[in-house]
């Protein structure tokens, strides 16, 4: 099971209704308080979301 977004587009893949009702799911991040300062993991963070904002599931 993958997110339809990210089949489309994909060479021989198609996109089928699951036979069975499939629970949805929540998205988030998490890391070592040691991280949370940091300016490149912080940049990456907000790479990721900036990226799933563009892309809705």
């Amino acid at each position: 099971v993958l997110p339809e977004r990210l089949v489309r587009g994909a060479g021989g893949l198609m996109v089928v209704e699951p036979p069975l009702a499939v629970a949805g799911f929540e998205m988030l991040m998490l890391w070592h308080e040691r991280w949370h300062r940091d300016p490149a993991h912080r940049w990456l963070r907000q790479q990721i979301v900036t990226s799933l904002e563009e892309k809705p599931c």
